[in-house]
């Protein structure tokens, strides 16, 4: 909506992978060479991870495209499934005839399409994507699909995509040999500040302008709040062009990112900087009106000098009082207490023998004992309240029973712990179901803060929406009728955009939101008065599907 504004042609951020907005900075340009020469030189098994939104999906989608005719290749982007949907899924994919209920039919017709493909010079790539999904049945599964091979030539290359949780779950006892083929290996990070700048200003000029719409302390607190995730650079970047579209600002500084990150709740990731030296500015941006306070500029701008490290000066170590001597010391009393004190010892040993035979008695009579039995108890009338029975306790007729046995003695004194139920969590916590009707949010005049009501509610509605993912929901913007059509208009769309992007930060997905703004029209209350049109600034969400 804002793309006239700015004189673009495209929506530049948009979280789609458009191969068209597709930018590599070194890291990607390193990690794709070395995937695509472990494909083409048969190494087996590849890994790449990555944090979420760091580009993963657009670096596997520009390998795929990449490769020649002679590569045949299929990916798997849900891989928890039950064993046959997976094999039944790679046999579709791979374009293998028929459907198969046992897992030795399709390890049959598997192996002759394997053999068939490298007799033809082709190779054969099965991509997991979302490895971390993987169960540990799944993942031994895929591991013996590569035993298929010649005796001088592996026939399939299988290559995992997955979050950095995917190397703790290699990293197990039970999974050494699925990480011992692991030829290849790539680790995506985040992008640097420099980086970012280059990936803002090359999406903008493939929309169509090379015009900085962003200023350098801009640039700076995208970094600062997106942490060099592209999909948050994305999300930011497209909050904030659409602030300085109703604002009547083509120019985004960094108070307006400020401003929309505060808006969609994102705290700044980059943290734990120390910064106390001198900087002299980055080799990207010469920015030299940031204050001397301004961390983000400091960030953004730093390269610390180099410095002689100090020599080394021994310090005085502080004298420690040796625990460990004395736990020893007193251990080497005990055991010489009972050796030179045998009858002490054989006689604590048979009183406490005596006292666990008691108690086993004492629980064989509560088995047996009616009163104490549940829904089996007798009602005692409490002295201070005669009006309310109630009845005994277990753990207290047990206990007295076990004084009473002991009594006159010096025995121990056990008591019963009655059992505590544990109930099914997956009972107590059934996913949560869609609302029927209308979720409204509303805006203060002239403002665009979601309140904590507002925040909980879209929280409360968002974890639904995870769950149930074939779900579509409509988000209506709508303002008071006072001012001028045409901005209200604009404004009711822009804070649908901002339940829809803090919507998008919550996990739920693009395909299932719609938005529209319809300005001043359909009021719910009268706008002659300061309560009706506080009613009437409102985002409805309504789910549609």
């Amino acid at each position: 909506m804002y793309n006239e504004f700015y004189n673009l042609k495209l929506p530049p951020f948009q979280i789609s992978c458009d191969p068209a907005f597709m930018w590599f900075g070194e890291k990607h340009r390193e990690a794709l060479a070395t995937l695509k020469y472990g494909i083409l030189d048969n190494k087996g098994f590849l890994l790449l991870t990555g944090d979420v939104g760091t580009g993963k999906t657009s670096l596997i989608n520009a390998l795929i495209q990449s490769l020649e005719q002679d590569i045949i290749c299929t990916s798997v982007p849900d891989p928890s499934l039950i064993k046959l949907d997976f094999l039944n899924y790679i046999a579709a994919a791979f374009g293998m005839d028929g459907e198969f209920t046992s897992k030795g039919a399709f390890l049959a017709h598997f192996k002759n399409f394997l053999l068939s493909a490298a007799e033809k010079n082709k190779k054969v790539l099965l991509i997991i994507d979302e490895a971390q999904l993987l169960t540990q049945e799944m993942l031994e599964e895929i591991r013996l699909l590569s035993n298929i091979e010649k005796p001088d030539a592996k026939l399939i290359n299988i290559f995992f995509i997955g979050q950095n949780e995917f190397n703790e779950i290699l990293n197990r006892p039970q999974n050494r040999a699925v990480l011992q083929r692991m030829t290849l290996n790539y680790n995506l990070d985040p992008l640097t500040p420099e980086e970012v700048d280059e990936y803002i200003r090359h999406r903008l000029k493939v929309a169509g302008t090379q015009e900085r719409l962003f200023d350098r302390d801009a640039v700076q607190e995208i970094f600062l709040y997106s942490g060099g995730f592209p999909r948050r650079i994305n999300i930011l970047c497209d909050h904030s062009l659409l602030s300085g579209f109703v604002r009547d600002q083509r120019i985004i500084d960094a108070g307006i990112v400020k401003e929309c990150a505060k808006e969609l709740k994102i705290p700044a990731h980059v943290r734990n900087l120390e910064i106390n030296e001198p900087f002299e500015p980055g080799t990207c941006h010469e920015n030299k009106n940031n204050p001397p306070g301004d961390l983000s500029a400091r960030v953004f701008n730093h390269h610390p000098p180099v410095q002689e490290p100090a020599p080394l000066v021994p310090q005085p170590q502080k004298k420690r009082f040796p625990w460990g001597n004395l736990l020893i010391l007193i251990c080497f009393f005990i055991f010489a207490w009972d050796f030179m004190f045998p009858d002490h010892y054989f006689s604590m040993r048979s009183r406490v023998e005596q006292q666990f035979d008691n108690t086993q008695e004492i629980i064989k009579e509560q088995k047996t004992d009616k009163t104490i039995q549940p829904g089996n108890q007798p009602v005692v009338q409490d002295p201070e309240h005669p009006d309310n029975p109630t009845p005994p306790n277990p753990r207290a007729v047990v206990e007295k029973k076990v004084q009473g046995r002991a009594e006159n003695s010096e025995e121990l004194k056990f008591v019963i712990e009655p059992p505590e139920t544990d109930p099914s969590p997956e009972l107590n916590n059934p996913p949560p179901p869609l609302p029927r009707d209308k979720i409204t949010v509303r805006f203060k005049y002239n403002a665009n803060d979601l309140t904590e009501e507002n925040l909980e509610k879209l929280e409360a509605f968002s974890k639904a929406l995870v769950v149930h993912q074939n779900s579509k929901i409509l988000i209506t913007g709508y303002t008071d009728a006072m001012g001028n059509g045409t901005y209200n208009l604009q404004l009711s769309k822009f804070r649908a955009n901002i339940v829809k992007s803090f919507l998008l930060g919550l996990g739920v997905k693009s395909y299932q939101m719609k938005i529209q703004g319809r300005g001043g029209q359909e009021p719910i209350e009268s706008n002659d008065t300061a309560w009706g049109r506080m009613m009437n600034r409102r985002v409805e969400i309504e789910v549609i599907e």
